[in-house]
C-alpha cells in the first residue's frame, strides 16, 4: 500500500488514476531515479507499491511506451528508453545546442585524426581528385556515459592548413575551421535506416545490428564543399521532424 507522498493519489480528482500514476512514473525517469536502460519494477510490484489495480498500471505503462519513455521487450520486461531528442530540419542545427537546451551536456572523444588520400567515393563526394590530401576525423559523441553517434568527417586539407586535433578537441570542428576563414553557409543532408556495424558497436556499447540512422552531410561555404561527413546515430536517440508550408 501507499507509504510515501510519491505513492499517494487523490482519488477525488477528476483526473484518472492511470494518468496520475503515469505522471509519477514519468517523474522517476525525468529525475534520473530510473536511469536510461534500467529495467523498471514489474506490474505486480507497481500494483503493490502504489495500491492500484493491474489495469491502472498497465494503462500508465502503455502511455509511457507510446511516448517512447519506456520500451517493452517480450518475455524480458519493461525498460527505460534511451534519451530521445526531437530535431526539426527547417534550419541549421547543432546536436550540441539541442542537447544543451534539454539540460544535457555533450562531450566528444576523438577517435582518430589523420591526413589521407580519399578513395574514389569520398573524392567524388568532395569534388576532388583522388590524389589530393584530406583530413579524416572520426569522433564519438556522448551524453553523460551514453554514446549516441560515431561520425567521420572528410575535409580538404588545402582549405584548413592549420587544422589540428588539439584545436578541434578544445574548440569544436567548425570553430576551428573558422580560424582559416572557412565558415559553413549551406548544408545538404541525406538520411536512411541502417544498423550498427561491429566497428561502431564497440565504441557505442551496443550490439551489432542495433537500429541506427545513417546521416550523410555535405557542407558548403558559398559553392565549395568544405566537409563531407557520415554519422551513424543510434536509432532511439533522435527524432527528426520535417516542417513544410504551402
Amino acid at each position: 500500500m501507499a507509504d510515501s507522498d510519491d505513492t499517494v493519489f487523490d482519488r477525488d480528482k477528476p483526473i484518472s488514476l492511470y494518468y496520475q500514476l503515469q505522471e509519477k512514473l514519468s517523474r522517476k525517469i525525468q529525475s534520473g531515479e530510473w536511469k536510461s536502460g534500467q529495467k523498471i519494477p514489474t506490474e505486480t510490484e507497481l500494483c503493490e507499491t502504489y495500491g492500484v489495480s493491474r489495469i491502472t498500471v498497465r494503462k500508465a505503462i502503455e502511455e509511457l511506451v507510446y511516448e517512447r519513455r519506456l520500451i517493452r521487450f517480450q518475455g524480458k520486461g519493461t525498460y527505460v528508453a534511451s534519451i530521445n531528442f526531437e530535431q526539426k530540419l527547417s534550419k541549421f542545427y547543432s546536436f550540441s545546442e539541442s542537447l544543451k537546451k534539454k539540460g544535457k551536456n555533450e562531450h566528444v572523444k576523438m577517435l582518430s585524426f589523420d591526413t589521407v588520400k580519399p578513395n574514389a567515393a569520398a573524392a567524388a563526394h568532395l569534388g576532388l581528385a583522388e590524389d589530393v590530401d584530406v583530413y579524416k576525423i572520426t569522433r564519438l559523441r556522448m551524453v553523460d556515459d551514453t554514446a549516441y553517434t560515431v561520425e567521420t568527417s572528410l575535409i580538404p586539407h588545402a582549405l584548413c592548413p592549420h587544422l589540428t586535433e588539439k584545436k578541434i578537441v578544445e574548440n569544436g570542428l567548425y570553430n576551428s575551421m573558422a580560424d582559416d576563414g572557412v565558415i559553413p553557409k549551406r548544408i545538404v543532408e541525406k538520411f536512411r535506416a541502417d544498423a550498427i556495424k561491429p566497428s561502431e558497436a564497440k565504441f557505442m556499447g551496443l550490439k551489432t545490428g542495433t537500429p541506427a540512422i545513417h546521416l550523410e552531410r555535405t557542407t558548403y561555404d558559398a559553392e565549395r564543399i568544405i566537409e563531407y561527413c557520415v554519422s551513424i546515430i543510434r536509432g532511439d536517440f533522435f527524432t527528426y521532424t520535417v516542417e513544410m508550408k504551402s
